[in-house]
Order: C-alpha cells, then structure tokens, then sequence
C-alpha cells in the first residue's frame, strides 16, 4: 500500500471517528436507567450504539468513537459521573464485541473473566446476594453465562448470521449485543465502586449490600432491554451498511 493510499485510508477512518462520535455524543443526552446508588445520574440510550459501531467498524475504530463521543457528550452537557472515567465502560464494550467478531475470542473471554475477578475482589463488592435466610446466587450468575457463551460455538453462528445479511441477524446482533452489554457492566460496576465508593467515599459503605441487591434484580431486565433495543435498531442499518463499507475498502 503507497502513501497515498495510507493518507486517504487514515482521512476515511478520521472522518468515520469524528462523524460518529457526534452521533454518539448526541444520545449521551438521552437518558435510559437511572445509575443505582448515583442519585440524578442515569446511563444513556447510547449503549445501543455500542454493539452497532463494534460490528460495523470493529474494535479499533469502534472504540476511538465512543472515546470521542464521549467527551463530546459533556462538552454538549452530559454530566460527569466517575471522574472522568466514563468513557471506560462503553469503550471496553466496544473493544471486547470487536475482538469477538474478529476471531479473537479468547482475548474477549479473557477481559470479561479478569473483570469479575477485579470486580469480585474490590472492597464494597457482594460476591453473592442472599435471596432468603438459606439461599444465595452469585451476583455475577448472568456474566458468567455470558462466558460460557464465549466458549460455545453461539458467537461463531451469531456472526454467521450477519455476515449473511439473513433474517436471523437480528439474533446474531442479540446475542453479541447481549453478551456485549454484560461485559459492559462489569466494567462499569468497577469503575462505580472504584470511583464513588473508594476514591470519593460519596457512598456510605453500609450502603453498598443494600444497593448491589437492588442491582442484583434490576441489571438482567436492563442488560436484556438495552440488547433488545440494540438489535432491532442495529440489524437494518448493518445490513444496508455493511455491503457499502466492503464496497469502499
């Protein structure tokens, strides 16, 4: 490949980043779930985006555009919540779908078994949720099945589904969104604790049991509605998309 080809395709993927994230810091803005435990924070209907810009962009690419947008997103006057440090979740989400469409799988499977581990071992963290007086669930049951997931051949066949632009894409793009978000989460469990539970100590400690059983019982519905929003939006756009991008490569 000539310099010329490198500058013109560097420009292209320039012009990718900053289109994009202007897009994704524009649903910054709208709100989703409120933030358990961050009175007035709330996630934002960007997450949707995040499974769309991996599949369409992949991992390099896909992440650099959340980054921007969102730093974007405060500039256009989405609050702050974790320090600065809320570009992460989406970010890595981006990253680890990417790698999972890639072929590298086990790299993703990697970063989400290292995340519950992180997790797991932060002060202020619930390794299980007492349901009564003689039972109790790992809080990460729906994580860890996102990593048995990783291990089967579902992904494979999911992304089998999209690239043959058929009419079960819309499941492909489930699954990996699916699977996305929870790995999204875990990231983002670990900034909260790290960030308002351990850096600011903005949250009473006794606080912590009270507020990770609640999420215990609201994240699955959250994680499920978030890959169901971002199936029914994302399978359309690839499938017109994608057969222009291979066009322009």
């Amino acid at each position: 490949m000539s310099a010329i080809e490198n500058m013109d395709k560097r420009s292209k993927q320039i012009a990718i980043i900053s289109a994009f994230a202007v897009i994704y810091a524009i649903m910054r803005i709208v709100p989703s779930f409120p933030v358990i435990g961050a009175p007035g924070a709330s996630f934002s209907m960007s997450d949707i985006l995040v499974p769309i810009y991996a599949i369409v962009f992949g991992p390099y690419i896909a992440s650099a555009t959340i980054f921007l947008g969102t730093f974007l997103g405060i500039v256009f006057g989405k609050p702050i919540i974790f320090l600065g440090w809320d570009f992460l979740p989406a970010t890595m989400g981006a990253l680890f779908i990417g790698f999972i469409i890639h072929g590298k799988k086990s790299i993703a499977l990697g970063l989400l078994l290292i995340g519950i581990l992180i997790f797991n071992l932060l002060p202020y963290t619930e390794s299980f949720i007492p349901i009564n007086s003689q039972i109790s669930i790992p809080y990460n049951w729906f994580h860890i099945i996102a990593a048995l997931a990783l291990i089967t051949p579902l992904t494979k066949i999911s992304i089998g589904w999209i690239e043959e632009n058929s009419n079960k894409a819309i499941f492909g793009v489930f699954i990996l969104a699916m699977i996305g978000t929870l790995f999204q989460h875990i990231v983002g469990g670990i900034v909260f604790v790290t960030t308002l539970g351990i850096y600011l100590e903005s949250i009473n400690p006794d606080a912590f049991p009270g507020i990770w059983k609640t999420i215990f019982y609201v994240y699955p519905i959250e994680r499920v509605a978030i890959a169901v929003i971002s199936a029914v939006v994302a399978a359309p756009i690839i499938r017109s998309i994608k057969p222009l991008l291979s066009k322009s490569g």
